[in-house]
């Protein structure tokens, strides 16, 4: 900004200097006309016609201030000049003298002596050798480059006039080499040398009005790259909003296609219990149907009737498993939901030679308020995942242990087998997540989700050698106050 305004003052000193030469230029040109006109009543009148020299010389003064007086000396006498002043000194009279007799016809300038600031355009007269009288004007510079414009009236702005021998008319001191002007005038009798020039100053380099202007402008200029800025901002959350609607559209459709493709695993995995038991129980009723034994008959058919309700229940909850869910709950005693697990499995524990053991001192007669087919669900599939993995193992055993607590029950199911890989420890409850070759990974979801269902927890207890999953339910709040008290 301060290179461009520099350089803008330089070309208007250049423009207000030229316009000022010309002026000057003109006015020095007026001068001739004046001398020429006073030479010719000068001659012309001589003695007779003084009065008529000395009214045109006051008429010049008065339209044109710049000249200070005008003085007619004769050569021969200088004691019988004409001058417009009080009185002609008699150095400046012998200045007018000399500088008549040395012209060759040409005009002679000289500094004025008696005026500091202007100079003299002394003129013989007739303009021939034979002159007669010495002619002059004292001149003004002040007035010869007076001017209306405020440019010439800023203190960082410099002229100065010249005569053609150097000496100094007006002003002091060189002008500025970098922003400078400097011309003779364009008169032939008069060719002072016109100097201007321009020393900028902060006030110049930054003025008010600009300064504020470009600040202003700026500051709109700002405003708008803000508000562009906003916009764009706004319009490409927008567009990442949109991409991320999408995207959580997508995801979804996805899960909801993930979900029933788990619903769908989940019946399958879960069914497979009562069918099982369903399968077992009838041919333990035909063979004792062979024997005759009518009782057995009919207890495996009461068994196999009750296995046909649970699967039906399990359908049931399976087709709600996503709705939200209303409570089922009846008082369940825990003991009794672990047997009939136990029953269940007990077929298979025999075929795989596995050892199974309970210790369920601690809960003896102890109910608890919940659904019993989802707790069921729960026991039964850790108790076959636990038989599956102590087949594995040596040993073979399962145990299966209970305890109450000051909130709550604690059901534990340990077994024998090579336990859980290390690799999926921490999202063996994730869905799909297994160990087995032919596992579907979502038994262990289903009885987690099951028991948070139920207010309760399911975890792997990391403080054991063993393998061993603890199932942790709730008391209900009275319960809890009672068992404190």
């Amino acid at each position: 900004m301060v290179g461009l305004e520099r350089q803008r003052l330089f070309t208007e000193l250049q423009t207000e200097a030229a316009i000022l030469h010309r002026l000057a230029s003109q006015r020095a040109d007026q001068h001739d006309a004046h001398l020429t006109s006073l030479s010719a009543l000068a001659v012309a009148g001589e003695a007779e016609r003084q009065d008529l020299f000395l009214d045109v010389a006051a008429t010049i003064r008065r339209f044109y201030p710049r000249i200070i007086a005008v003085d007619l000396v004769p050569l021969g006498t200088p004691s019988g000049y004409l001058t417009t002043r009080p009185g002609l000194p008699p150095d400046l009279a012998e200045m007018i003298v000399a500088g008549a007799k040395a012209s060759n016809g040409e005009l002679i300038l000289r500094p004025a002596i008696e005026a500091r600031g202007s100079y003299l355009v002394i003129k013989r007269s007739p303009n021939t050798d034979d002159a007669r009288f010495g002619l002059a004007l004292t001149v003004d510079t002040q007035g010869l480059l007076a001017t209306d414009d405020d440019f010439w009236m800023r203190p960082s702005v410099t002229r100065r006039l010249r005569l053609p021998d150097g000496a100094v008319l007006l002003g002091s001191g060189a002008a500025p080499d970098a922003m400078s002007f400097q011309k003779a005038l364009g008169s032939v009798s008069q060719p002072l040398i016109l100097e201007a020039g321009i020393s900028p100053r902060l006030a110049d380099l930054l003025p008010v009005g600009r300064v504020l202007g470009i600040l202003v402008a700026l500051t709109v200029l700002y405003l708008l790259v803000v508000l562009g800025l906003r916009q764009l901002g706004r319009a490409r959350r927008a567009e990442r909003q949109a991409r991320l609607s999408a995207d959580e559209a997508r995801l979804a459709h996805a899960s909801r296609v993930n979900a029933l493709g788990e619903m769908a695993s989940g019946m399958a995995h879960e069914l497979t219990q009562p069918l099982t038991a369903i399968l077992s129980q009838a041919q333990a009723g035909r063979h004792l149907a062979r024997r005759g034994d009518a009782d057995g008959s009919e207890t495996s058919l009461a068994r196999i009737v009750e296995q046909a309700k649970r699967a039906a229940a399990i359908l049931d909850r399976l087709r709600d498993w996503t709705r939200p869910q209303s409570e089922r709950g009846e008082d369940v005693p825990i003991n009794e939901a672990i047997w009939n697990v136990e029953a269940l499995l007990r077929r298979e524990l025999e075929t795989r030679g596995v050892t199974l053991t309970t210790d369920l001192a601690d809960t003896r007669g102890v109910s608890l308020h919940l659904d019993r087919i989802a707790l069921e669900q729960i026991v039964f599939n850790l108790l076959r995942n636990a038989v599956e993995a102590a087949d594995e193992s040596a040993d073979r055993w399962v145990r299966v242990a209970s305890e109450t607590t000051g909130t709550g029950i604690i059901v534990e199911v340990a077994d024998s087998g090579p336990g859980v890989p290390e690799s999926i420890r921490e999202r063996v409850f994730e869905p799909f997540v297994t160990g087995k070759q032919d596992g579907t990974g979502l038994g262990l979801a289903l009885c987690q989700r099951l028991a948070e269902r139920m207010g309760g927890e399911l975890s792997l207890a990391e403080d054991r050698a063993e393998t061993m999953f603890r199932l942790w339910l709730p008391r209900p709040a009275l319960e809890n106050r009672e068992a404190a008290e």
